[in-house]
């Protein structure tokens, strides 16, 4: 770090004032170019730019990072990408502060006391790779591969965990993806084939936002937000959105209606039920691109009546009939989604129906309207371990068919049950003892029993509150020092990209490629057993090269090289600084290429197919396109390369096919004195991995308890005061936050905040001892003039899955709010694991349904299912 003195100060002031004399064309320069360039104040020399791709979240923003005497002193967007457009949210801004943190772990550590004591002693990379290789040895040799499990939060590696795990012959191989947005993409993925979706918003005129808050911390909130705000300005946009809280989107948007919790799914139907009984629908559109007539539609459609839907969200019946006629009557419009409808106990329904409307509509791949996600992929290095012969209970149970891996929040209970043993855990970039309901009560429960989990192994830089648990950590490395492959949909124009290292590791910490290949090594140094000709690389760099060796158009532009000096492939063109948007060579502003279902299939590909009397284009087995209007289209990425309104393989587990809504179970019946707790990001905060990041944390470190002004009245609570929110689960103690933007049956806190882990910074220890796992001390940590941390929220939070998307019920949980009582302190975080494992089993009820279902378990016959008469769907299906 810089010492700033008098001198130096002044040495700064002087250099940037001459810098700005001798070089004014320079300066000038840099800044026409919107980036991609950057002098140091003091040295006045050009630093040195290197292009890579941001991991702060999940959005892979592409950035540039700049390097002076070897440390990292800035990061900025990159002006070549065409996703971003030369622009970085605060937390990529702020990405360094992950490689320079002073609790980082730079070497390998191993644990000597009793998990969760946070006693440590160094070891040897060496020795760590020897225990881990003997750990796996004893399980492979004992013919149960699928008692290695590995959990990932964030997996970028472009395929080698994956790899790992098969080289292995593991399928118990977890994601995060249920506590996330596993629902939206089941919703999606099984009506139109993807599971993400791409509304064109600079083009657009009409958005119906449900719960998402895309300009703060939805999916894709950089390159969204600035095509919201090009649709604003340049296309005169109107914006509606339904949401329990008044977020900073529902704040930007014309109209913000606060729903009740859960019944977005309702809203959507009654408005498809005004724009078909009113004959608003695109008819040629649905019986053109779907898989039911128009008069089926009319006919399903009728039980869900504008006063039905009102009864249920508390939007009046004028309103929806209103925005109905609006959206059906403005040409083009859209609608986005994101965790408000999907991360209920039935999600998957509330997307399907909310995703309905653009289909009714016509609003499908046209400028303006909601299209498929454009994306690209990359080759995996040959050869490719095969797939595990015998499949993992935890990776496909018979409980969730359409969820399968995707269901990892319900993980700690089914090893509880022995319905799959584990001997050797991983983890990667995952936190569950902070980020998934139950917290430390259900996953830190889970890591603490040496019984059910025998050996740990964490694959982390960072001290979090899982990694405290660990029996061995490795210490991997941040973003901003390693290789990966980077394709993510972000965009109407595909791409791809690269992480690369900016720097060097720092201490010994190596990269995720790196040490899984030396424990393979380890265990199969000669390639007898048939594991080593997997991991042939001397480097990652030779690793990434050969995944982008034969990629057409890429190979020709220099591959791997050329993504080195650009960062990102292809070249679009070039920023244009009066207008933020990327032109051609011609000085035009790039066009998007819509109707993508209507491409036509090639001369080869027609070849040997043949056409049914219903238009579909089968060649080997499989449907391949449908004939429309005289073309052979590809459609849409589907079994028959139709939309699927009805979904057949719902009906089978007993699900209904046709967009429908169910309410949860534990609203239905709620008490005067009961509300819902939902829990929502902030624009400067990620899941876990924030809190520790001195910029982000300045900005925002406590998350009072939102409580609507009316509730707060009849409760006597006023903003400061003490509360106490308790589930069934258990309960904490927080300060409140009254304000009129939240609907008054809602109580919502942000997460990020509340950390028992993670470094002195997020638990605001500073007077704890510096650098104690290796790294420098920063002196930073002697300025933070803030005392509050903020209050967790997960671990009162039961978990509950969507029997069809998998998701957890984060805004379902049933509380109640009051003032603290005697005893109770600021920071209180109080749950059980029995009675996270009783609500747990009460969520399951409500999971089986349908013969398929019972038949696989006939010991659940006589549950009640969402299908029973004790919880009769209010839709009626």
């Amino acid at each position: 770090m810089l010492k700033l003195t008098r001198r130096t100060f002044l040495k700064a002031s002087a250099g940037t004032t001459a810098a700005a004399m001798a070089a004014p064309s320079m300066l000038r320069a840099m800044e026409n170019d919107l980036g991609g360039r950057d002098i140091g104040p003091v040295t006045l020399k050009e630093r040195q730019a290197i292009p890579t791709n941001c991991h702060v979240c999940n959005i892979q923003d592409g950035a540039m990072a700049y390097i002076e005497n070897g440390r990292i002193v800035k990061l900025e967007g990159n002006p070549e990408h065409v996703s971003t457009r030369g622009r970085l949210c605060a937390k990529g801004n702020a990405g360094m502060w992950y490689t320079y943190d002073p609790d980082r772990i730079l070497y390998p550590l191993k644990r000597v006391g009793k998990r969760g004591e946070g006693k440590w002693k160094r070891i040897s990379w060496d020795e760590a790779y020897n225990e881990i290789a003997a750990r796996l040895d004893d399980v492979l040799k004992n013919g149960h591969p699928n008692e290695i499990m590995l959990k990932w939060g964030r997996n970028r590696t472009g395929g080698v965990l994956t790899r790992f795990m098969h080289t292995l012959g593991s399928a118990t191989i977890m994601n995060h993806t249920s506590v996330c947005e596993s629902s939206k993409k089941a919703g999606m993925e099984h009506t139109w084939g993807p599971d993400i979706e791409m509304p064109d918003f600079a083009n657009t005129k009409y958005v119906l936002n449900f719960g998402s808050n895309v300009l703060e911390a939805a999916y894709f909130h950089n390159p969204f937000s600035q095509r919201v705000t090009e649709g604003r300005i340049d296309s005169n946009m109107k914006i509606v959105t339904f949401d329990v809280r008044l977020s900073n989107t529902a704040g930007f948007s014309d109209e913000w209606i606060p729903v009740y919790p859960g019944t977005d799914g309702a809203v959507a139907l009654a408005l498809g039920h005004i724009i078909l009984r009113d004959d608003l629908q695109d008819s040629d559109f649905i019986e053109t691109w779907t898989n039911v007539t128009v008069q089926e539609l009319k006919d399903h459609y009728k039980q869900y009546t504008p006063e039905w839907a009102s009864k249920l969200s508390g939007v009046p019946v004028e309103t929806l009939e209103r925005i109905a006629r609006e959206f059906a009557l403005t040409k083009p419009a859209t609608t986005y989604t994101y965790r408000g409808p999907a991360k209920h106990m039935y999600g998957a329904y509330n997307e399907k129906a909310c995703m309905m409307l653009p289909i009714l509509t016509g609003n499908i791949e046209k400028r303006g309207g909601y299209c498929l996600p454009r994306g690209m992929g990359y080759d995996q290095p040959q050869p490719v371990p095969p797939k595990p012969s015998t499949p993992s209970y935890l990776a496909h149970p018979d409980e969730y068919p359409f969820a399968g891996h995707k269901v990892s929040h319900l993980v700690p209970f089914w090893i509880a049950e022995g319905k799959q043993k584990i001997k050797v855990y991983f983890s990667y970039q995952d936190n569950p003892v902070y980020t998934n309901p139950g917290a430390d009560a259900v996953w830190g429960e889970l890591f603490r029993n040496e019984e059910l989990i025998p050996f740990y192994v964490c694959l982390t830089p960072f001290m979090g509150e899982e990694a405290q648990l660990a029996d061995i950590i490795l210490p991997d490395v941040p973003y901003l020092e390693r290789w990966e492959p980077e394709s993510m949909p972000s965009s109407l124009w595909p791409w791809l990209a690269i992480r690369q290292p900016v720097i060097k590791p720092l201490g010994e910490g190596r990269e995720t490629k790196v040490y899984l290949r030396d424990i393979i090594h380890k265990l199969d140094p000669d390639g007898s057993r048939g594991m080593k000709k997997y991991w042939d690389f001397k480097d990652p760099e030779e690793y990434m090269r050969k995944q982008f060796e034969n990629i057409p158009g890429l190979k020709e532009a220099g591959g791997l090289d050329f993504l080195k000096k650009h960062g990102v492939w292809p070249i679009y063109g070039k920023l244009n600084p009066k207008t933020g948007k990327i032109s051609d060579k011609s000085g035009r502003e790039i066009a998007a290429e819509y109707g993508l279902h209507m491409k036509e299939l090639s001369a080869a590909d027609m070849a040997g197919a043949t056409v049914d009397a219903q238009g579909f284009i089968h060649k080997n087995g499989k449907i391949i396109g449908v004939r429309r209007k005289g073309k052979n289209c590809v459609g849409f990425p589907t079994s028959d390369r139709l939309i699927h309104v009805r979904v057949p393989e719902w009906a089978e587990y007993g699900f209904n096919p046709m967009p429908t809504f169910k309410r949860m179970p534990w609203h239905e019946n709620m008490k005067d004195d009961e509300m819902i707790l939902t829990t929502f990001k902030l624009n400067v905060h990620k899941q876990s991995r924030t809190a520790a990041v001195k910029w982000l944390a300045e900005i925002s470190h406590a998350n009072p308890a939102w409580l609507g002004t009316e509730t707060a009245e009849k409760l006597g609570i006023k903003t400061g005061d003490l509360i106490r929110i308790e589930s069934a689960v258990g309960h904490i103690v927080t300060k409140a936050l009254v304000t009129e933007g939240i609907h008054p049956k809602v109580v919502a806190v942000s997460t990020a905040h509340g950390h028992w882990g993670y470094g002195r910074l997020a638990q605001l220890k500073l007077k704890e001892a510096a650098g104690q796992f290796g790294a420098a001390d920063d002196p930073d940590l002697k300025n933070v003039w803030w005392d509050d941390k903020g209050v967790h929220p997960n671990h009162i939070i039961p978990a509950v899955a969507d029997p069809i998307g998998g998701s957890q019920g984060w805004y379902d949980t049933v509380v109640k709010v009051s003032k603290a009582k005697p005893g109770d302190k600021y920071g209180d975080m109080v749950s059980d694991w029995n009675k996270h494992v009783q609500f747990y089993k009460e969520g399951m009820r409500y999971t089986y349904v349908g013969d398929m279902h019972r038949k696989m378990h006939p010991e659940m016959a006589s549950w009640a299912g969402p299908d029973s008469v004790k919880h009769k769907p209010v839709s009626g299906h």
